[in-house]
């Protein structure tokens, strides 16, 4: 029984000491220092004197990031990536350098007022930075550019089955981020058109990822909130990671403005990440339940915005409330008619 308490124990230690970690990370991205340890600046002094940093505090970061697997330390003042390191680079495929920065930055100042948050139920990023998320990513572009680099290179929810296109000819992709899903959906079907709706930022680089995949002239992209208009004369609307940013009664808004743009026979596609309906064992040496991934996201959800993850039978509520039925519910992708 000792040796099981001191396993937990240590366990929890390790829990409680993640933060550190993710900031060093963090301080680590946001410097740039992978970029330049990448092309070939590897020691502790000449990297300090290069970004401008004090070498001997910097020393202590690197070491303290070799320790955690992120760098190998290969001499005294000599370290270089380790694989995991190699994803804070902003040239490599799958860079998660974005994410880093943003995580440290405005989510680990929402996640310090999450007593407020769980006391009072409101989002602690609006407390602490005196708007809405969406309203502040507006007004501050470089967050809004590293907000939206992070979330082209998040896991995205499985690809909807292909059936689901198989009658279509226009998709409107309604907050579709950077554009990539209907990249794929178009280089796939060459008889396909789209249309992406995204506010300027995301716009801007949804243009450049559908030229890229050689799509673009299949694609009108138009610029605004979905909260403001929903294009019409599509046969498939889909919503992809887009009502879990937001509470009940904003989901009503969107889903209203989706459900007047439908024509007779269109179909609308919800692509989310599903909590369970029921817990699932998720720990057996902890004694722990629940699905981790999601549920840690929506404690993000939490106190950075007013969203949240829900179950199928949620989704099917509000879509139900909204003039929609339900017609199926298939590896995260609700497909819903309107009524």
């Amino acid at each position: 029984m000792a040796r099981d308490d001191d396993y937990f124990r240590k366990r929890l230690l390790t829990v409680l000491c993640a933060t550190w970690t993710a900031q060093a990370c963090s301080v680590f991205a946001l410097l740039g220092l992978a970029d330049r340890i990448a092309a070939g600046t590897t020691g502790g002094t000449e990297l300090a004197a290069a970004a401008g940093l004090d070498p001997v505090a910097l020393r202590r970061l690197l070491a303290a990031l070799a320790d955690a697997g992120v760098l190998r330390q290969t001499g005294p003042d000599d370290f270089v990536l380790s694989g995991m390191g190699e994803y804070l680079r902003t040239d490599v495929p799958g860079s998660v350098r974005d994410t880093a920065v943003l995580y440290g930055q405005e989510v680990f100042a929402s996640f310090a007022g999450l007593l407020d948050t769980v006391r009072t139920g409101r989002p602690a990023f609006t407390d602490r930075f005196g708007e809405s998320f969406y309203q502040y990513l507006g007004g501050h572009p470089e967050l809004a550019a590293t907000f939206n680099g992070a979330m082209s290179t998040a896991p995205q929810p499985p690809p909807p089955p292909a059936r689901l296109f198989d009658d279509a000819h226009t998709v409107v992709d309604v907050g579709g981020g950077d554009g990539g899903l209907l990249a794929d959906l178009l280089r796939a079907r060459p008889q396909l058109r789209g249309v992406l709706v995204e506010l300027p930022e995301a716009a801007a680089r949804g243009r450049a990822r559908l030229a890229a995949a050689g799509v673009l002239d299949r694609v009108d992209v138009v610029v605004g909130s979905f909260f403001d208009q929903v294009p019409t004369g599509g046969d498939r609307y889909v919503l992809r990671r887009v009502l879990h940013n937001w509470n009940d009664g904003n989901v009503a808004r969107v889903l209203a403005r989706v459900r007047a743009a439908m024509p007779a026979g269109a179909r609308l596609l919800v692509l989310e990440e599903l909590l369970p309906a029921q817990p699932q064992h998720a720990g057996a040496g902890a004694g722990t339940w629940g699905a981790p991934r999601n549920r840690i996201v929506d404690l993000l959800m939490l106190v950075l915005m007013e969203g949240r993850d829900r179950t199928a039978a949620e989704y099917g509520r509000l879509l139900t409330d909204a003039g929609f039925a339900v017609t199926g519910v298939t590896d995260g992708a609700i497909e819903a008619v309107p009524v």
